[in-house]
């Protein structure tokens, strides 16, 4: 997990400032918000020793596989009501659905988890090419995923946990027939109720998600 903070970015509010200056009289004082800047979290897969020289090493084998019709096209995600921004979302008890003031993803929801997805599916070698929906290239399977959980659930008393649904149906291209559906349900416990916390716990869930679709996905005869 990363946070990553923006800076304020106020020259073009400066020129508009100047012109109020000139045909209003003055303006006083500098240009303040009462907003605090928003904190922007990316989460991230677990690091894999040895996968640098493990790719260089397969590079050939890699090649040959090309010919072995396994390349596969991971579409972006469609999110459940809510769930489609960049808001860090937390569920209150009586189903209020609501975003973390003063925090957001780096991304949204659904964009992150294609990312992650196509990155954690390259590590499994179950297929010789991994892409997103914005690729040129043609793929023989394409996979749908559907986000339908990714929120911080306060439903008990202390610190949330953190849940990430998943269902993933992968599909042959040419004869556009599904292949199989995944159902995927994860849960971390957030440590604390401080933002890094619920974070990790975000990227504890996702992770533990992505493990379970790499473990049960593949096209026959890729195991």
């Amino acid at each position: 997990m990363r946070s990553v903070r923006r800076p304020w970015s106020v020259p073009v509010y400066a020129g508009l400032l100047a012109g109020a200056a000139a045909l209003g009289g003055c303006v006083t004082g500098g240009l303040h918000s009462s907003q605090p800047p928003q904190a922007r979290y990316l989460l991230s897969l677990a690091s894999v020793p040895g996968a640098a020289a493990a790719s260089a090493d397969d590079s050939s084998a890699a090649a040959d596989d090309l010919a072995a019709a396994r390349s596969l096209r991971v579409l972006l995600p469609a999110a459940a009501p809510g769930l489609d921004g960049d808001g860090i979302a937390v569920l209150h008890p009586g189903g209020q659905l609501d975003d973390y003031a003063g925090a957001r993803w780096a991304a949204p929801a659904p964009q992150m988890v294609q990312t992650l997805a196509i990155e954690s599916l390259r590590r499994t070698g179950h297929f010789s090419l991994v892409q997103s929906d914005s690729a040129p290239f043609e793929a023989d399977w394409v996979l749908q995923l559907e986000l339908t959980h990714f929120e911080a659930d306060y439903a008990q008393a202390g610190p949330p946990t953190v849940r990430v649904g998943l269902v993933a149906t992968l599909g042959q291209r040419s004869a556009r027939r599904a292949l199989m559906t995944l159902t995927i349900d994860t849960h971390a416990l957030a440590q604390s109720n401080r933002m890094h916390a619920v974070v990790d716990a975000f990227e504890s869930a996702t992770r533990q998600a992505l493990r379970q679709l790499d473990a049960r996905l593949a096209p026959p005869g890729a195991r």
